[in-house]
C-alpha cells in the first residue's frame, strides 16, 4: 500500500479554525527539514510540485530512523511537537515485507506506528477560510428577531429615555421591516428581522407616533415654531440616524396606495420636515413624491400633501421656490386637459393652492408669470394671424382656458403695490381676444367664460372692462325665436363645456342656457357696479337692448328672465340718480367720488343684494350638480310615432287616437324601459363591486403596510 509523503500530507491538510498562518509555515518548513535529513534526492520545490507523488513506506521508515540515529535532538522535537508525523501504521501486508535484518532497528520500529492517520477535522486550506467562520457566526448571533413584547418595551422606552439607545433601535427596526418588502436582497449588515404583518405595522406604529417627541427631546427642542435642529449642540450625534430615518420614509411613500395609510404618513412627514434642512440630498426626491400625490391623489391626501409642500417652501424658499413655480405649473397644465363634473373639484383645488405657492413671492413669480403669459399671447396671435385648424386648437382647449383663470386669480389676489399688477393689462387683451378669434354660437360657452373671468378681475381691482358689449351682442345676432329640432330632455351645462356640437345647437337645452348664461353675467357685472357714480350713464344701452330683446322675443320664459333683470336695473339707475342729485359732486375731485362710491356700497343697494341672495341659490343647484351629476333624473317618457302611410292602428302599434286603447303601448313601454333600467342598474352594481374587490386585491398587493390597527399592541 502506497501513502502520500508527508510533505504533500502537510499542504493538502487544513488546520481548525482561526490557526495563525505562522505555524502553517513552521510545519511546511518542518516538512523540508525532514526530506533534508531523510537523504531524499528530491529538492523542496519538487516536494512541493509534486504533492501527488508516491513513494515506499519501508523506505520512509528507514529514513525516519536513520534520522534517529543522525539528528536525535530534531528526533525528539518531532516526537514531542507533532507525533503524527512519526506514527505511521503499516498493513498486515506491509508488516510481512518488513526486512528484519537490524535488530536495533526492527525494535525500534515496533515501538513506532508507521502509517500516519490525518486528523478527521481537516478541512481544505484556504487564506480567508480562517475569518469566514467567525463572520457568520457573528451576523446570526447579533440578529434579532422583533417580536410584539420588543415593540412594547421599545415602547415604554422611548418615552422616557432621552439617549439614542432607543431611537436607534427603532430606526434600525424600520429599515429591516423596510428590508423585507423592498427588492434589494442585502439583508446581511441588518441587526433585526421583521417577520409578519403585525409586526410589520407595529415598528411603523412605533416610528410614526413616538419618533418625533424622542428626536425633539433628545436634541432639547422647544415648540414646533422654533424648531431649528441643525443648532443643536446633538445634532451631530444623531444626524446620521436622521438621515436613514428619512430615507426610508420617503421609500415608503412610493410604495404605498391606501389613501387612509398614506394620510398617516403624510402626516408624520409633516412632523418631520424641520430636519430636512440638514439633507439637501433628500429635498428633491420629496418633493417628486409630494407633486405626484398633489396632483393625482384623492382630495383628503392632496390636503396633506399641500401641507407638506407649503411648509417646505417656506423654509428653504430660496431654494426649493423657484423649482416649484414650475414644476407644480406644469402639474396643473398637464391634469387640467380634461373637465368634467368629477375631475372638475380637483382642478379648481390645484388651482387654488398653486396661487398661494406664487405668493409667497411675488417678484419671482413675476418672472415666470411674464414668460407664460407671453407663450398664451403668442398662441392666440398665431390662432389670429394663420388661422389654421391646429392653431385654432391651440387656444380653444381646456389648458389655455385653465392657465388663463390661474393667472386671473393670482394678478387679483395679489396686493395692488405688486409687480404682479403690471400684467393685468396684457392678460386682459389676451382673454378678449380669445373671444374675438371665432365669435360663432358653437363657442357660446367659451365666450361665457372668457366673460367671468373679466368681470372677477374688474371686480377684485376695481379697472372698468367693458364685458356688457360681448353679452349684448348675443341677444341681438342669435335668433331666439327659432323653433328648436330636437327637445334635450337632460340639461346642459356650460360649466364644462367649451364647445357645442351641432346637435347640441338645435336643441331647446342650448338656448335655455344661452340665457341663463346672459341673465347671470349681465347681473353680476351690473352688482358690481351698482354703487358707483357712473352706473346710471353706463347701463343706458343695456337697458335699451333689453326693451329691444323684451319687444322682439316671443319666447314667454326668455322675457320674463330679461323683463326681471330689466326691472332691477332700472330700480337700481334711479336710486343711483336720486342719490347723485342729493350731493354736488365734483367730477374732477377723485377721493370725494371715491368716499361718496364707499358710502353707497357700505349702504347696500337694493341690485347687489338681490344678486347675493340669488348667488345662494345658484351656487347650492352648481354644487348640487357637481355632486350629484350621476343622479340626474331620467325622463321616461313614450315616444309617440307617427303612422305610415296605409298602415293601421293594430299593424304600426303607435299611437294616433285618444279614443283608441292607448294606456297599452304606453304600459308596454314603460314595462320594458323599467326592466332595462333595472339590469342596467344591477350590472352597474356588479361591476361597482368587482372594480372594488379588483381594487382592494391590488392594494393589498401593491401595499407595502397594512391598515394601521392599535389591536396590534394587545
Amino acid at each position: 500500500m502506497k501513502i502520500k509523503s508527508t510533505q504533500s500530507v502537510l499542504k493538502t491538510s487544513k488546520k481548525p479554525a482561526m490557526k495563525k498562518k505562522k505555524k502553517r509555515s513552521s510545519k511546511i518548513a518542518t516538512g523540508d527539514l525532514l526530506n533534508k535529513h531523510s537523504g531524499n534526492e528530491m529538492n523542496n520545490e519538487d516536494s512541493a510540485r509534486s504533492s501527488e507523488d508516491e513513494m515506499d513506506p519501508m523506505e520512509h521508515k528507514k529514513s525516519l530512523m536513520k534520522l534517529k540515529k543522525t539528528d536525535p535532538e530534531f528526533y525528539s522535537y518531532l516526537k514531542e511537537n507533532d507525533k503524527n508525523l512519526l506514527e505511521f501504521n503499516l498493513s498486515d501486508d506491509d508488516n510481512d515485507d518488513i526486512n528484519s535484518d537490524d535488530d536495533n532497528d526492527k525494535s525500534s520500529l515496533n515501538d513506532l506506528d508507521i502509517r500516519h492517520i490525518p486528523n478527521t477535522h481537516l478541512e481544505v486550506a484556504s487564506d480567508e477560510s480562517d475569518y469566514e467562520v467567525e463572520e457568520d457566526s457573528a451576523v446570526t448571533k447579533d440578529k434579532r428577531k422583533v417580536t410584539l413584547q420588543l415593540l412594547k418595551s421599545w415602547q415604554e422606552e422611548i418615552q422616557k429615555d432621552k439617549t439614542l439607545k432607543t431611537i436607534k433601535c427603532a430606526v434600525e427596526a424600520f429599515h429591516a421591516a423596510l428590508q423585507t418588502v423592498s427588492e434589494s436582497s442585502d439583508t446581511e449588515s441588518l441587526r433585526y428581522k421583521v417577520e409578519g404583518g403585525v409586526v410589520f405595522n407595529g415598528v411603523v406604529q412605533l416610528c410614526i407616533f413616538y419618533l418625533p417627541d424622542a428626536f425633539k427631546r433628545f436634541l432639547k427642542l422647544g415648540s414646533e415654531t422654533q424648531i431649528q435642529p441643525h443648532k443643536s449642540k446633538r445634532f451631530g450625534k444623531i444626524k446620521g440616524i436622521l438621515k436613514s430615518y428619512l430615507a426610508d420614509l420617503i421609500k415608503i411613500l412610493q410604495n404605498v396606495t391606501s389613501s387612509n395609510i398614506l394620510t398617516v404618513l403624510l402626516k408624520h412627514l409633516h412632523q418631520m420636515l424641520p430636519y430636512t434642512q440638514s439633507f439637501s440630498s433628500l429635498t428633491k426626491p420629496l418633493l417628486k413624491i409630494l407633486l405626484n400625490t398633489w396632483s393625482s391623489g384623492e382630495e383628503t391626501v392632496r390636503v396633506v400633501c399641500f401641507l407638506n409642500i407649503l411648509r417646505i417652501a417656506t423654509t428653504n424658499r430660496e431654494s426649493v421656490l423657484e423649482m416649484l413655480f414650475k414644476a407644480m405649473y406644469v402639474k396643473y397644465v398637464e391634469n387640467s386637459k380634461f373637465v368634467s363634473f368629477t375631475t372638475l373639484p380637483a382642478i379648481n383645488f390645484m388651482r387654488h393652492s398653486l396661487t398661494e405657492i406664487y405668493l409667497l413671492d411675488s417678484n419671482l413669480a413675476y418672472n415666470h408669470a411674464f414668460l407664460y403669459i407671453r407663450q398664451l399671447a403668442i398662441h392666440l396671435r398665431n390662432a389670429m394671424t394663420l388661422k389654421k385648424k391646429e392653431n385654432f386648437q391651440a387656444v380653444y382647449n381646456w389648458q389655455y382656458m385653465n392657465s388663463l383663470r390661474f393667472w386671473t386669480e393670482l394678478i387679483t389676489l395679489s396686493k395692488s403695490d405688486s409687480t404682479l399688477q403690471s400684467l393685468l393689462y396684457p392678460l386682459v387683451q389676451i382673454i378678449i381676444g380669445t373671444i374675438k378669434v371665432i365669435p360663432t354660437p358653437q363657442y357660446y360657452p367659451l365666450r361665457f367664460h372668457c366673460l367671468q373671468m373679466l368681470i372677477d378681475i374688474s371686480k377684485e381691482t376695481g379697472i372698468f372692462i367693458p364685458v356688457l358689449p360681448f353679452l349684448l351682442e348675443i341677444l341681438n345676432s342669435y335668433d331666439f325665436n327659432k323653433k328648436h329640432k330636437t327637445v334635450s330632455m337632460k340639461p346642459v351645462p356650460f360649466i364644462c363645456i367649451l364647445r357645442l356640437s351641432k346637435s347640441q345647437l338645435q336643441e331647446n337645452g342650448f338656448k335655455d342656457n344661452v340665457i341663463d348664461s346672459i341673465y347671470q353675467l349681465i347681473l353680476a357685472n351690473a352688482a358690481k357696479d351698482s354703487h358707483t357714480v357712473y352706473f346710471p350713464d353706463l347701463y343706458i344701452p343695456c337697458i335699451i337692448q333689453l326693451k329691444a330683446f323684451i319687444k322682439k322675443c316671443h319666447v314667454a320664459n326668455y322675457c320674463r328672465k330679461m323683463k326681471q333683470l330689466l326691472d332691477k336695473i332700472e330700480e337700481n339707475r334711479k336710486y343711483i340718480e336720486t342719490e347723485r342729485s342729493k350731493s354736488a359732486i365734483a367730477l374732477t375731485n377723485l377721493s370725494e367720488i371715491k368716499s361718496w362710491e364707499n358710502k353707497i356700497h357700505a349702504q347696500g343697494t337694493s341690485l347687489s343684494k338681490f344678486y347675493e341672495s340669488w348667488k345662494k341659490i345658484y351656487q347650492s343647484q352648481k354644487l348640487k350638480l357637481l355632486t350629484n351629476n350621476e343622479d340626474i333624473a331620467e325622463y321616461n317618457l313614450p315616444t309617440v310615432r307617427k303612422l305610415k302611410k296605409g298602415n293601421s292602428i293594430e299593424e304600426s302599434g303607435d299611437l294616433s287616437d285618444d279614443d283608441s286603447d292607448s294606456d297599452l303601448p304606453i304600459e308596454k313601454s314603460d314595462l320594458g324601459k323599467r326592466e332595462r333600467q333595472t339590469k342596467t342598474k344591477k350590472q352597474k352594481k356588479k361591476l361597482k363591486s368587482s372594480i372594488d374587490s379588483n381594487d382592494n386585491s391590488s392594494r393589498e398587493t401593491t401595499d407595502i403596510v397594512q391598515d394601521i390597527k392599535s389591536d396590534d399592541w394587545d
